[in-house]
Parts: C-alpha cells; sequence; structure tokens
C-alpha cells in the first residue's frame, strides 16, 4: 500500500464489497478489506462506481499543480529531481500536510490528479534510486519518463529541466509517400517519426549508418536528446536496412498489407495500427478489399455467387459493389486466387482492381471452390441445419442425440506388433450412454457372443425390442445385438480360416461408421416432461354422423360404425376449444374399423381440401389391406393415396450425394426422403419399421390426423417404433386395436401417452397410482379403477361383437374335442420327463430338465407332439402309427373329413414350426393335398405380404374343401379368410386374446356362415394334464378380459404349479423343502428368489430386480403402505464373515425405490446365508438397515415352508427365459 490507509465502515460499503472483491479492488485481511490508492484511482476512472466516491469519503481533485527542480547535471551521479512545493495560478502555496495523495490545507482535504499522483510517486522512486541506475544514460532515460509525466500533469519545470529535452519514444509513428520519381510502380517510402520529434529528426536518423542509442538535436531552443528504446531500436534497424527507406513491388504491397510482418516481432508494441491505416490513406496507398458473397436456397445450395468489392479507408468503406459470377468467371477467378495465395503475393489484380490478399484469403478460397463444387454437382437436399432446426418438429423432440445407449463391436490385439490370429486377439462392446462421456469397452468372448445370438432368438421371436445381458450395464436393444453378433461371427470367421489382416479387420469393425443420431422424445416415463392439456367438460357426442359423399353407392356403414364415425368426427372437432388430440379406436376384432377410419379420413377431406395430409402406421401385412378397402369403399379421387414403405420409396429417397456431409459424418444419417415426397397425395400409408427408419423425414412433416393401427405396436414403451409415433407432428391422433391391454395397464398407458399426452401422467406415477381391476384389493385401488375409467371415457371407444348388431352368424365352441384321451405313449413320456427331472439333483445323473421350466415346455409338447425330448426334427413315420401315439392328430383327421364331406374350409392354427410341417405331412397322406403353411411376420418385407395375400386369396377362391396352415401370433394382422368357417387351435397361444383374433380372421363382417372354433386338449381320467390346465386357464383369463382394464394378458410359468400337471403316482418327491442346508449351496440368483418366496410367505407382494441396474436392491417387498427393501448376499464359504458392501447398496438404492413407490414406507434389509461382520453390523446401525443372517434365515426357513419348485416359479417368471 502507498501512504497510510483511511478505515472505512464496512456497513457503509454495503453492497459494494462483493463487487469490489470480485473486480480484484478490494484485498481481504481477517475481518476487513484493504484498499490500496491504485484501486482508489482504478473506482475514479470506472462509471460503474460513480457513487461509490462518495461512500468512500474520496475528496475531490486539487487544483494545485506541481513544481519541479533539479539539482546537478545530468552526467552527475547526484543528479536528483524534487518536488519544489504546489502552487496555484496565481502563486498561492499550499502549505499543508500531504498523507498519501491526499492534500489537507487548513481543514480541506483534496485528492492529487491521477497524472499528478503518478509524477509524484515517479519523482520519489527516481530519488530512492539505486548505484546502477545513476550513470549518465540511467539518468537521462529517468528524466525522460519524468518529463512525459509532468507534460501530462501539467507540472512547472525549472530552468534547466524545461531546456534539458530528453525523449524516449516507446511508439513509432509511420510516414508513408509514394515515390515521385517511379509513380507507375508500386514504391514507397517509409519515414519514422514519433510524437515531439525535432523536425531535423529523420535527417539526423539517415546520416546515422546505425542506430544509435541517443541521438543529440540540435534545435533553436536548444539540443533535444532522443533515447531509443530496445524495441524502438529494432524496429528502425529493419526500417534502415531498406535502401533509401524504400520498397518496391511485391515487397512494398505486403508492406503495406501488413508492416508487422516485413519489421519483426517488436513492431507490434512500437507501432498502432489505426495511426499506419491514416498513414497509408493520407498517401493515396489504398487497395480493394473482397468478401465472397452468396445467394442460397433454404437448403444452402448456391444459387448465384459473387464479389463484394470494397475501397475503404480507416473511417469505413467508401465504395462498395458486387459481381455476380458466372461458372465460367468463377472458375477463373478459383484459380487466379489459388495461384496467387501460393506465390505468397499479397494483391490479386482482376479486372481492373488490386484486391488485397489477407488472412481469412484461404478460407475465402475454400468457400468459393465449395460453391464452385457445389454448382458442378446436384444440390444438397437435405441440409444439417434444416434437420437440426427442432423448430420443424412436434413440440415433444427435445433435442437431436442419442436417445437410448448404444453398443458397437470391436476387435483389437493383446500384442499389436504380433498377428492377427485367435490366441492374440480380445473381442470388446463398446457401449456408450445417452447421456454422452467416455465410452467404455466391455470386453467379451466367442462363447458369450454365442449364447447372446441364442438369447437374441429367443427375444426376437417374442417380439422384445431389447435384452438385457448380464455382462452388459444397460439392456441391449435387438437391433444393436444382431448387429454385433453378425460383426463378430465374420470376425471370428477370418481369424480361424487365417484371412484376417488389418485392413479386413479394420474394415469390418469400423463398418457402422458414426453412431446414428436421432429425435429424442420428451418420454413421461421417470417425470411428466410433455402434457397436452384436455379440458375436462366434453360435449355430448352427436347421435348421427356427418357422411362423405364419396362412399360408393352400393356401400353403406353399419349403425355402429355410423355411431364410431360420429364419435371420432366430434373429437376431432374439440381440437381447438378443448385441447382434444386424439382417441383410442378399440372395438372388437371384426368390426370394421378400417371402414370407419376411411369414412373419417374422406370427409375430412371433402370438409378441407387443403388440409395436412393424413399417415396411416400399420404392419406391413395390413397396409394392402387398407388400399384394398379405400379402392373398394370409396369412389376414385376420394383418396389420394402414398403408398410409402417397401420398395415404392426407391424414388423418394435421397441419395447420399445429395445430404449434408456433416449429417453423414457427425450423426450417422443417411437415410431422408426428397423434399416435398408427398406431392399431392392425401393419405400416406407406411409401416412402423419405415417411419422408424426415416424418422426425421416422417416427424418433420405436418400431419393433420396420423392412425395407428394395429397399435399393439406402440405399447412397449421403450420400442423404437413406439417413440417414432410419438415422435409424429400431428394434430390428431388415433390408435387402433381391438385388445387396449394385453398384459398390464401400462399397455393403456402408452396409447394414451401417444394420443393425449399428459393425461394419465408420467408412467413411473401411473404405475404406482392404478391397478387392475382383478388386482384392486382396498376400496382406494379400487376406487381409482373407476377413477382411470372416468378420465380414460371420452377419448377411448370399445364395442363388442356380443354388444353389437353385425348381422353375423353365430359362432360355435365345439366342446366335444376337449376330452381327447391321452395316449399310452405320451403318459410313457410323461413319466420318463418327470422321473428324470425329479431326480436331477442325484449324482451322476444326466437330465435335460434343468428346472421346472423346462419340464413345463416338454410337457406341452408331448401333449400335442408326442415324442423322446430332443427329437426336435419332424421325420415322419406310417400314419396309423402316429395317429395310435397322437390323439390330437387322430381327431384332427377325422374332423376334417367331416368337414369335407359338407365342402366347408378349415383353418388350422399351430405356432410350432415343426409341427407345422407335421400336420401338412399327414393332412396330405389322408386327404391326397399339400395345404398350404402361412407363417411371416409383422415386419415381412412387401414383397413377402403380396405373396402371402395371393396365396390366402387362392385359398379363398377355390370351392369346395381346403386347409390352410397358419401361425397364430404371424397372422396376427391383416389377414382376412371369412370363406374358411372352421377354425382349429391345433397348439394354444399363452394369450387368450392373441387366440381370439386369430379366430377373427374367419369371424368377421362378410362371413356368411356359421363359425365353428375347438380347441382340441389332451385329457387324463387321473390327473390334469398340460393341454387341460393351460385350457383352464386361458378361460380364466378370457373370462378377466371381459373388463377392458383387466386385458387378457399371458399365462405365465407361475400360474403352473408342476404338481397339478404330473400324474399322482408321480407327484411325490417331484418338490423338495428348502431347507438351512440348501441355502447354503444355493446359487446367488437361487438364493435372491428364497429371499422372495420367504417375504412372499410373510405376507408380501415381492417382485425381483432386474440382474443389472438394480440400485442396490434385490427384492422389493411391499405390503400396503409398508415394505421393505431387501439385498441378498450369499458365500459358499461356511462361517464366511461379510462386509458392509451389502449395507451400503441398499442404502444407496433406497432414493430411487422411494421414488418409484412415493406412498410405500420402506425399511432397508440385507439377507446373508452366512454372517456379517462387525463393520456391517456397525454400518448397519448407523443407516437403519436391519441385517439377518445364517441364524435368522434358518429360523425362517423352519417357521414358512419353502419349496425348490416355489423358488424357481420366481426366478423364471418368463416361458423366454434362458437355461430351461
Amino acid at each position: 500500500m502507498e501512504g497510510p490507509g483511511v478505515v472505512i465502515d464496512g456497513n457503509l460499503v454495503g453492497g459494494y464489497l462483493t463487487q469490489l472483491a470480485d473486480d480484484g479492488l478490494v484485498i481481504p485481511v481477517e475481518d476487513a478489506f484493504l484498499m490500496d490508492w491504485k484501486s482508489v484511482y482504478d473506482i475514479l476512472a470506472r462509471p460503474d462506481y460513480g457513487q461509490l466516491s462518495e461512500v468512500l469519503r474520496i475528496p475531490p481533485f486539487t487544483e494545485f499543480r506541481q513544481h519541479l527542480r533539479s539539482s546537478h547535471s545530468l552526467t552527475d551521479r547526484e543528479f536528483g529531481i524534487a518536488i519544489d512545493g504546489w502552487r496555484v495560478d496565481g502563486g498561492r502555496e499550499f502549505q499543508g500536510t500531504i498523507t498519501g495523495p491526499v492534500m489537507s490545507d487548513g481543514g480541506t482535504e483534496t485528492l492529487m490528479r491521477p497524472a499528478q499522483w503518478k509524477l509524484f510517486n515517479a519523482v520519489i522512486a527516481f530519488s530512492r534510486r539505486g548505484d546502477e541506475d545513476r550513470s549518465d544514460l540511467a539518468n537521462r532515460q529517468g528524466w525522460g519518463r519524468i518529463r512525459n509525466l509532468a507534460l501530462d500533469s501539467e507540472a512547472r519545470l525549472d530552468d534547466f529541466l524545461y531546456r534539458s529535452v530528453v525523449l524516449s519514444p516507446e511508439k513509432l509513428n509511420i510516414g508513408l509517400r509514394r515515390s515521385a520519381e517511379v509513380v507507375d510502380d508500386h514504391v514507397v517510402e517509409i519515414e519514422p517519426s514519433f510524437d515531439g520529434a525535432p523536425s531535423d529528426w529523420l535527417d539526423t536518423f539517415d546520416r546515422s549508418r546505425d542506430i544509435r542509442d541517443r541521438y543529440d538535436i540540435t534545435t533553436r531552443d536548444g539540443i533535444v536528446q532522443v533515447l531509443v528504446t530496445p524495441k524502438v531500436k529494432t524496429v528502425l534497424r529493419e526500417i534502415k536496412r531498406l535502401p533509401g527507406r524504400r520498397v518496391a513491388g511485391s515487397r512494398a504491397q505486403a508492406f503495406l498489407l501488413n508492416p508487422y510482418a516485413a519489421l519483426g516481432a517488436d513492431a507490434i508494441d512500437v507501432i498502432e495500427e489505426s495511426q499506419f491505416e491514416r498513414a497509408r490513406e493520407d498517401a493515396g496507398l489504398d487497395y480493394e478489399r473482397f468478401a465472397p458473397t452468396f445467394e442460397r436456397d433454404a437448403l444452402g445450395y448456391p444459387l448465384r455467387v459473387g464479389l463484394l468489392i470494397e475501397s475503404a479507408v480507416q473511417s469505413g468503406p467508401t465504395s462498395s459493389k458486387t459481381h455476380w459470377l458466372n461458372d465460367d468467371e468463377l472458375h477463373t477467378f478459383v484459380a487466379a486466387l489459388s495461384n496467387s495465395l501460393a506465390l505468397g503475393h499479397q494483391l490479386l489484380a482482376w479486372q481492373g482492381y488490386d484486391l488485397a490478399l489477407q488472412g481469412d484469403s484461404e478460407l475465402q478460397l475454400k468457400e468459393l471452390s465449395a460453391a464452385l463444387a457445389q454448382r458442378r454437382t446436384p444440390p444438397t437436399l437435405v441440409s444439417y441445419a434444416q434437420v437440426h432446426d427442432l423448430g420443424g418438429y412436434s413440440a415433444r423432440i427435445e433435442s437431436i442425440g442419442l436417445e437410448k445407449p448404444y453398443h458397437s463391436p470391436y476387435i483389437a490385439k493383446k500384442n499389436e506388433s504380433e498377428g492377427w490370429f485367435p490366441d492374440n486377439v480380445f473381442p470388446v462392446i463398446v457401449y456408450q450412454s445417452k447421456d454422452g462421456g467416455e465410452p467404455v469397452a466391455v470386453p467379451t468372448n466367442k462363447q458369450a457372443i454365442e449364447k447372446l445370438k441364442s438369447d437374441v432368438q429367443i427375444a426376437d421371436a417374442n417380439g422384445a425390442a431389447q435384452l438385457d445381458v448380464p455382462w452388459l450395464k444397460d439392456p441391449i436393444s435387438i437391433t444393436d445385438a444382431k448387429e454385433v453378433i453378425s460383426t463378430f461371427e465374420r470376425l471370428f470367421l477370418d481369424l480361424e480360416s487365417g484371412k484376417a489382416s488389418d485392413s479386413i479387420i479394420d474394415q469390418k469393425r469400423h463398418s457402422d461408421g458414426a453412431t446414428k443420431k436421432q429425435l429424442v422424445l420428451r418420454a413421461n416415463i421417470q417425470a411428466l416432461e410433455y402434457e397436452e392439456l384436455r379440458r375436462e367438460a366434453l360435449q355430448a357426442v352427436p347421435s348421427l354422423p356427418k357422411l362423405p359423399q364419396g362412399i360408393r353407392p352400393e356401400f353403406a356403414l353399419l349403425p355402429h360404425q355410423q355411431a364410431g364415425l360420429a364419435w371420432m368426427q366430434h373429437l376431432f372437432s374439440l381440437q381447438t376449444d378443448y385441447q382434444v388430440r386424439g382417441a383410442i379406436l378399440a372395438d372388437d376384432m371384426g368390426l370394421g374399423k378400417t371402414f370407419q377410419l376411411l369414412a373419417l379420413m374422406a370427409w375430412l377431406l371433402e370438409t378441407d381440401p387443403s388440409m395436412n395430409p393424413m399417415l396411416v402406421v400399420a404392419p406391413v401385412s395390413l397396409l394392402e389391406n387398407w388400399a384394398e378397402e379405400a379402392k373398394k369403399f370409396f369412389q376414385p379421387g376420394a383418396l389420394p393415396l402414398l403408398t410409402a414403405y417397401g420398395d415404392s420409396l426407391a424414388e423418394f429417397r435421397v441419395p447420399r450425394s445429395q445430404i449434408d456431409q456433416r449429417l453423414q459424418t457427425e450423426d450417422g444419417l443417411v437415410k431422408f426422403l426428397k423434399p416435398n415426397w408427398i406431392g399431392d397425395a392425401k393419405v400416406v400409408l407406411t409401416t412402423y419399421e419405415t417411419l422408424r427408419d426415416l424418422e426425421f423425414s416422417f416427424a418433420a412433416q405436418k400431419w393433420s390426423l396420423m392412425v395407428c393401427d394395429e397399435a399393439q405396436r406402440i405399447k412397449n414403451p421403450a420400442a423404437m417404433v413406439t417413440r417414432a409415433a410419438k415422435k409424429q407432428n400431428a394434430a390428431f391422433r388415433i390408435a387402433c386395436t381391438g385388445t387396449p391391454v394385453e398384459n398390464t395397464l401400462a399397455d393403456m398407458w402408452c396409447l394414451f401417452d401417444y394420443v393425449q399426452p399428459g393425461l394419465l401422467g408420467a408412467l413411473n406415477d401411473f404405475g404406482e397410482r392404478y391397478r387392475k381391476p382383478i388386482e384392486a384389493k382396498t376400496d382406494e385401488e379400487k376406487t381409482r379403477v373407476e377413477e382411470l375409467r372416468a378420465r380414460i371415457s371420452p377419448q377411448i371407444l370399445r364395442r363388442l361383437k356380443t354388444e353389437v348388431d353385425t348381422g353375423l352368424p353365430p359362432k360355435i365352441v365345439v366342446e366335444e374335442c376337449r376330452r381327447l384321451s391321452i395316449s399310452n405313449a405320451q403318459r410313457n413320456f410323461y413319466a420318463k420327463a418327470v422321473d428324470s427331472f425329479k431326480r436331477r439333483q442325484e449324482p451322476g445323473h444326466t437330465t435335460p430338465f434343468k428346472n421346472h421350466l423346462g419340464l413345463l415346455h416338454y410337457l406341452r409338447l408331448v401333449c400335442t407332439d408326442p415324442r423322446a425330448h430332443g427329437l426336435n426334427v419332424f421325420k415322419a413315420e406310417p400314419l396309423n402309427d402316429y395317429r395310435a401315439k397322437s390323439p390330437k392328430l387322430d381327431w384332427l383327421l377325422k374332423q376334417l373329413s367331416e368337414i369335407k364331406t359338407k365342402d366347408e374350409k378349415a383353418i388350422v392354427f399351430c405356432e410350432f414350426r415343426e409341427i407345422q410341417r407335421l400336420l401338412q405331412h399327414y393332412i396330405e397322406a389322408e386327404f391326397g393335398f399339400r395345404p398350404d403353411i402361412i407363417n411371416g411376420d409383422t415386419s415381412a418385407s412387401s414383397t413377402h405380404v403380396s405373396s402371402r395375400q395371393k396365396r390366402i386369396k387362392v385359398f379363398q377362391e377355390t370351392p369346395g374343401f381346403g386347409v390352410l396352415v397358419l401361425s397364430p401370433v404371424a397372422v396376427g394382422f391383416g389377414v382376412n379368410i371369412q370363406a374358411a368357417n372352421h377354425v382349429i387351435h391345433y397348439s394354444r397361444t399363452w394369450n387368450p386374446a392373441k387366440e381370439d383374433q386369430a379366430t377373427d380372421r374367419a369371424y368377421r363382417i362378410n362371413q356368411k356362415k356359421p363359425v365353428y372354433v375347438y380347441y382340441p386338449t389332451v385329457w387324463a381320467d387321473d390327473f390334469l394334464t398340460f393341454d387341460v390346465k393351460l385350457d383352464q386357464l386361458l378361460a380364466h383369463k378370457r373370462g378377466l378380459s371381459e373388463d377392458m382394464l383387466n386385458g387378457a394378458g399371458d399365462v405365465a410359468p407361475s400360474d403352473f404349479n408342476l404338481t397339478d400337471v404330473v400324474p399322482n403316482s408321480q407327484r411325490d418327491g417331484l418338490d423338495e423343502r428348502i431347507t438351512l442346508d440348501t441355502a447354503l449351496r444355493m446359487s446367488w440368483q437361487h438364493f435372491e428368489c428364497l429371499v422372495g418366496a420367504l417375504w412372499s410367505k410373510r405376507g408380501y407382494d415381492c417382485y425381483r430386480t432386474p440382474s443389472t441396474n438394480d440400485n442396490g436392491v434385490d427384492i422389493v417387498a411391499i405390503d400396503g403402505h409398508r415394505g421393505q427393501l431387501i439385498q441378498a448376499k450369499t458365500s459358499g464359504i461356511e462361517g464366511a464373515k461379510l462386509g458392509w458392501d451389502a449395507v451400503k447398496e441398499v442404502v444407496a438404492g433406497e432414493a430411487f425405490y422411494r421414488r418409484r413407490h412415493p406412498n410405500v414406507s420402506f425399511e432397508k434389509v440385507c439377507v446373508t446365508n452366512q454372517f456379517f461382520n462387525a463393520q456391517a453390523r456397525e454400518n448397519a446401525d448407523l443407516n437403519s438397515v436391519g441385517l439377518l443372517d445364517q441364524t435368522h434365515l434358518g429360523d425362517l426357513l423352519q417357521l414358512h415352508e419353502i419349496t425348490m419348485l416355489e423358488v424357481e416359479r420366481m426366478l423364471f417368471s418368463e416361458w423366454e427365459s434362458t437355461d430351461v
């Protein structure tokens, strides 16, 4: 600090303190802040602290001026300078005291002006200089600096100092003059000077061969001494090297455009750019500047390319003109510019202009070259900016990025110096979370990939969108998994065959390119992120619709279809006033939902022909039916259709050459449709897969109406097709499905999240609040069921065939075939399988049944196709031999014979492909014709669908007896077979709704005959066969599904008690009670399920968390508003004492499950089959965690009888569980 300080009360400074500290103007010390005088002067110079001077009691500036006096000569070591008093104009002298810059005189305080304070400090510092700074040169340099400060502060000088003029310039002024001798050439004379330079300075500079440290120049008032500082000396030396201080030609151009490059690095500090610009302007040495200019279309294609040429001076442009170039002129200019830059020229002569080539000229060359290349190639049809403009999408789109984690295959060498052979490689899967961050490499191996392939086949067959893999952090999508498997299989094959090389491996492991980005949806899963708020007071629905004029006169909507149309028209009209955004048309199968929807579309187009197009999304097998019904029921032109899937998209796709490179390289996006691809069409038909793959093109289109037909496809919130549907920018959305709830109420939530986002809240909250009617136990839960009904009822319409007068003939379920006596062969297969299962724990015994789920699968097959376990491939036996073994086939052939006598047709549903071929073989053997088998799936190509529809059409149109073998799952969409009036379910599905959908392929509008439905069931008089038990379970679930909110739901393994489906004589020893000894030998998966079974016996509803990402909890047990979060730890080391890892995990997971179950008060529990150490017990007490060790576990097993089958029912809760 300079001078004594002044204490200021902090209360007065108030809010300034934080600002002063942030700006570094005060120094914190203990309980106060210090401010030096430099900071005071900084504050006085800042307008934002204008009021602070009053708060700090800073005096006004003084009117006194300093007087300087010298002693001794400049050459003397004793030379000194002092302040010889302060005086005001008029002669009054300052008589007071000075404290720092504060001057006190007769009770009046004033403050030195900033320049005076600088001079004051400089004089003091000069007087205190050391011996090393008292040389002749140092004295002169010191006086030169003080003299400049004295002039700034208007100080008075004594006679010696006044006459001792010492200049020590730190800046040079560069003068420029075009040479008079060579006017037409670029010859420029450079004249260095400085502020206060004597008139003879330049002559004195030129007379000296070298640059001196000091110049003595005689003037009329005396001698002026010029002391040259080091940086100024460097610049003057560079100027001295120029002959005659002149530059010519390209060197003159370079100097005029950038003197700093010519005069060295010190020139930056010595020459002011603004001064040099003024000098160049004064000398008439200006050059033109140019800048490329473009007129582009919406996608960035350069429609016109030009040059904006400016003649400019320092104050700004004096003139500007744009020269538009044709392609030949542009090519010529680009070539000339490229050549000049390559030669290092600073100017480019073009059409009478001297164009300055500056630092951005290389960039300008790139821009112009790129524009020229663009004009020589097809224009970009899809730009990065256009795709990334979120304003073009639905408000539900949050961003563009990674919507889910992705997994990429990669293979690397263990030793880079060695070759690609199996022992020197390790495969990994690179995982990238959706939140970004560094990718994580997860090691794997060939066996794990083979296991993954098996799991994917099972999951894919069951329609799963993703798969849990124990060695991956997050679920992997089926699509990613297939790519991983395919890549690794090719790599493994190359490695094993010795064909692998660096180039091949690199090509295959990087073949996927950039990670594909997506539109990121506000998903409403954890919390409500997006809502379209509907008003509650909806108006009454009109009884009659407004019929479109485009319906062909020979057709008419049935009464129930008219009511459905009126209902949809009504809701569509409430978009503005009531914010209704959609509806669910949930009519029973076969009631003509497609006709109703087409009628709505035709009426909308008649009402407003200019409205935005409409979108229909459906499984590919159903879209042809849409097109056929539009053509059948409506007059030409009423519904202008566009087929936008499969091969029909080829003409609309954008070639990669016309897609912005940034989209390809940065976002991995290469699939787009051309602008205005819809053309004049008003109804676009596409598939769920196409919507997913081309989500950017579809989501950028505004739709007036969007229909998702067979909306079962969008009931999984995590599925990509579901998210793609919800990303569409549709004004009104309709979900069309005959089964709004198949398994859980989450199905209903997902449909409403599509048609009216936010109506049912976030998925997690919805799952906590609502239960199916069959699950509602308390009065509160039952009340909430009715609350849910009331909330959704205005926007969902469901009619059953039994409730609607459709004019259909009766549907008759034939009961006689439900008691087909089990054959001796089936009993033998049954007995051997059960005996093998019972002996699975015996040492040395090998059984194909690792658990009860594997046994159930086999017993199911025995009822349908009796053969020994493992004989999975059909091999024909003599017909009579097989009929004796299989009562179901024997009945089938007899029943088909009876149907043949009536000249009628039958559909035989069977999901097992080997059994389908068996049926085909034996029907041909019995009746002499080979029935067609139709499988396919919902994502089949349009070519396959067309082929399938043609085969069905042949079956329909061929007169007389016929049989068709179909898969009940694969033909669930878009297959209408009214020519058949006998429906035989040879094998049963797990879901009664899917079974009924299959039946309704024949029992629907336009069916003219009674429809007979058969459920052939193998029966035994002494026990329940698997067939009988499954029939009972399906009948029970079918009864529950009469309430739409119950849904049908799948029959699960837990619905079977193994003892119910085996002969009485074999029940003993089928199951075993779990003892403590058994628990000590359990795997961790079995032990977790043992804990779940125990807590279920204690009155809790329990579920097991996923094997990965369980958030520290293995079992969640809930009983009303109380619950327990359980972490289960097992060890095979007898007497082991476990640490407190279990405590840490369950404590860490508590917050997650409290959020998932907000109305449940949880306790935390850790269970082990061994013991816990002291540290675990101490931390459990600190964190309120209950510990149950081996002793407690033994007590619980004594109190509650738990069997191995109960454990396995929790462990293997799905039919698709692996390792069965």
